[in-house]
């Protein structure tokens, strides 16, 4: 399980491969779309609808390491 900035369209999003719970593989997911969790900026949800945005990869690098604390606790 981890937790990464992955690029959706020309923006940046933070993913988790946290399997949810109905899901049987542990093998990450390899499209975004499949079953990867995305950060909304107060939780996990697998809408990607509800992803918070960031403009470049760094800027979400740098949110992460700002929030690991709450980014790492479910993801």
């Amino acid at each position: 399980m981890g937790v990464m900035a992955r690029q959706r369209d020309a923006r940046f999003v933070i993913t988790s491969d946290r399997q949810p719970e109905s899901a049987a593989s542990k093998r990450a997911p390899k499209n975004l779309s499949d079953t990867y969790l995305v950060w909304t900026g107060d939780s996990w949800s697998s809408d990607v609808a509800d992803a918070k945005y960031f403009e470049t990869m760094d800027a979400a690098e740098d949110y992460i390491r700002a929030n690991s604390d709450r980014v790492m606790k479910y993801g």
